[in-house]
């Protein structure tokens, strides 16, 4: 393979490990930038579900308004 070649794959290999690391920080929002609180299980009755965003395995983005 030429030195070219080989540099291209190695800088693929490198991002593609930092995108698979940082798979929850990828968005430009999450649940704090929202004034959301992460719950376990599900939210209350007066919130709005905005999905993990940044929480924790089992957590849920739980938003109380929106704007």
């Amino acid at each position: 393979m030429k030195p070219q070649s080989i540099l291209v794959l190695l800088v693929l290999a490198i991002l593609a490990l930092h995108c698979k690391e940082n798979a929850a920080v990828s968005f430009p929002w999450s649940c704090a930038s929202l004034s959301g609180v992460c719950r376990q299980g599900v939210c209350l009755p007066s919130e709005l579900y905005f999905g993990p965003l940044g929480c924790g395995k089992g957590f849920l983005c739980c938003v109380s308004h929106f704007l």
